[in-house]
């Protein structure tokens, strides 16, 4: 990329001899060549060069002096008006398109500031276009015969070739390859770099979150073609969260402990794999597992694929494990196109093995669920955002069969088919508002149709092994983990955030929740409308990103509020 519009010398080069007073006023002039002090008249024509570029085209030199320190002193005169813009050369940017976007207009006074402007906005426009070798020369005619003096600016355009991209390199990483940052970037090896946008790379890059920082790529040419060179920090190669919340004593119960601990492995072979492994334990012994391994180009495609086992259990009331499959094609920057399919069985307890009615509060179960959505995700910053949107949507149908008892009462237990669909959504969008301050908007939602085939009777309903869960600080905040389940939950949030730095940030929020469930063995039908609200801190220490929440519901007082304290650090 050249940007050419005077030829100075550099500092290093040999000091100018000359200086220049225009109307009294010392001019910042370097002369583009050492003139002796006794040639007054070679340096007088380098001034006036120099003044007829910056748009004084009736530019004069009065005088000179070679007394002490040689000088030269001119009359600018009025600024040049611009008559004419064109652009010669050009064929992939539109010439007639673009000189109607730019700062220098014909009938404008003459501005050397602006047209330097338009030129870099010009070079910017070719590298985009896949011509990071394009050249611009601006060529400048002066008309002195008008009563306003003018000029004719003249862009000359040397396009040069179109670059055959090599392969892209991370500077300063060792672990991630080349094959990765180009798939991420979108960039294809082999292929014109066409359109070529370092911004777009450094942004892309940025948002795998297996960088602490990611700098300007740049361009390094070889006899094949070009290396896009991108210097980056790399992150470290795993992350361990443990999260920690005391529930204050309320209706007859202690006060207690709940805690989830979250590992995560990056990067794997070098190939953006990850695996994770979640461990959550909340009160009335209940407990989770949750253990994820993902590609996120299967066999070098743009094909997300993620394996799944998840496990629940709620003290002797039921078990349920869930094994899943996802893959995720990605049809744009941001966007997936998601399939999934799962197998899934419930197996009461104790307590949940007991009839009630003639039903099971629990009823043992299997089945199969499959189903389509899509993920939407473009964040500036991927740990603080300050603008962007995230969306994922997932539709699913299955098939459950349940074992429940008879109806002739003879202790005979007879299979059940429910046909069931589930409805997945959630979002968040932020908005800047005020200097390093943030707006998020969002929810979640989740909703289960079905419950019973046609022609069976009342007892193929729901049970509670069906449910989603709602509660805690991962869900609904102010209230216990958990606590709330049924065949439709949702929260919707607001939060006001004040970034500290890069990673850090302080918050207010409010959480609305919503739980409908129907009759359920030994229980009734229930429609809640559930607000919650508090503050917290995201902040960034030597150990590693700390937050703290502490939330409230109108049910409590302010004293006794969900404390919750994360912490993570890397491998």
């Amino acid at each position: 990329m050249l940007l050419s519009l005077f030829v100075l010398p550099s500092e290093a080069q040999t000091p100018p001899t000359w200086q220049l007073v225009a109307d009294g006023e010392a001019v910042d002039w370097r002369p583009t060549r050492a003139v002796p002090s006794d040639s007054a008249e070679a340096a007088a024509a380098l001034a006036l060069a120099y003044l007829h570029h910056e748009g004084y085209a009736l530019a004069r030199i009065d005088s000179a002096t070679i007394a002490q320190a040689p000088t030269l002193y001119a009359t600018r005169g009025p600024v040049a008006q611009v008559r004419r813009v064109t652009l010669e050369g050009a064929s992939a940017v539109g010439a007639d398109e673009f000189a109607a976007t730019m700062a220098t207009q014909p009938g404008d006074s003459f501005d050397r500031e602006a047209l330097e402007q338009d030129l870099e906005a010009l070079l910017v426009r070719y590298e985009r276009l896949g011509y990071p070798l394009a050249q611009v020369r601006p060529a400048i005619t002066l008309d002195t015969d008008a009563a306003v003096p003018g000029v004719h600016v003249r862009l000359l355009v040397n396009e040069g070739d179109v670059l055959r991209l090599v392969g892209v390199e991370l500077e300063g990483d060792r672990r991630t390859s080349g094959a990765l940052a180009a798939r991420v970037t979108d960039l294809q090896p082999g292929q014109p770099l066409v359109p070529y946008d370092p911004e777009a790379i450094r942004r892309a890059l940025e948002a795998t979150g297996l960088f602490e920082e990611v700098g300007a790529p740049v361009l390094v040419l070889s006899d094949s073609g070009a290396i896009v060179r991108v210097p980056v920090a790399e992150g470290p190669p795993g992350t361990f969260d443990l999260v920690l919340g005391y529930l204050p004593a309320a209706d007859g119960r202690d006060g207690s402990v709940v805690g989830n601990g979250f590992i995560e492995l990056r990067n794997l072979f070098g190939g953006g794999r990850q695996l994770r492994l979640r461990l959550i334990r909340n009160p009335g012994l209940v407990s989770s597992v949750d253990v994820r391994l993902s590609d996120p180009f299967l066999l070098g495609l743009p094909l997300r694929v993620e394996g799944q086992f998840a496990g629940y259990s709620q003290d002797s009331t039921f078990s349920r494990q869930q094994f899943r499959i996802e893959s995720g094609y990605r049809v744009a920057p941001g966007l997936e196109l998601i399939a999934a399919a799962s197998r899934e069985a419930v197996e009461p307890g104790f307590f949940g093995a007991q009839l009630v009615d003639g039903r099971p509060r629990v009823a043992a179960s299997d089945a199969v669920f499959g189903g389509v959505g899509l993920r939407y995700r473009r964040l500036d910053i991927g740990v603080n955002p300050r603008r962007g949107l995230v969306l994922e949507a997932l539709a699913e149908q299955g098939f459950k069969r349940r074992q429940v008892p008879a109806t002739d009462g003879a202790g005979v237990v007879v299979p059940v088919n429910v046909r069931q669909q589930r409805l997945l959504a959630s979002g968040r969008l932020f908005v800047p508002t005020f200097s390093r301050q943030v707006a998020v908007m969002g929810g979640e939602a989740s909703v289960l149709l079905g419950g019973r085939a046609a022609g069976d009777d009342a007892r193929a309903v729901y049970d509670e092994g069906d449910l989603f869960r709602l509660g805690g600080a991962a869900s609904l905040r102010g209230y216990d983990e958990d606590r709330f389940f049924g065949t439709t939950t949702a929260r919707a949030l607001a939060e006001y955030r004040y970034q500290l730095d890069r990673t850090s940030f302080a918050f207010l929020f409010v959480d609305l929740g919503y739980v409908d469930r129907p009759p359920l063995p030994d229980l009734d039908a229930e429609r809640l409308w559930l607000p919650g609200y508090g503050f917290g801190l995201q902040y960034r220490t030597p150990v590693g990103l700390v937050t703290v929440t502490y939330a409230v519901n109108p049910d409590l007082g302010l004293a006794q509020g969900k404390v919750h304290a994360g912490l993570s650090f890397g491998l």
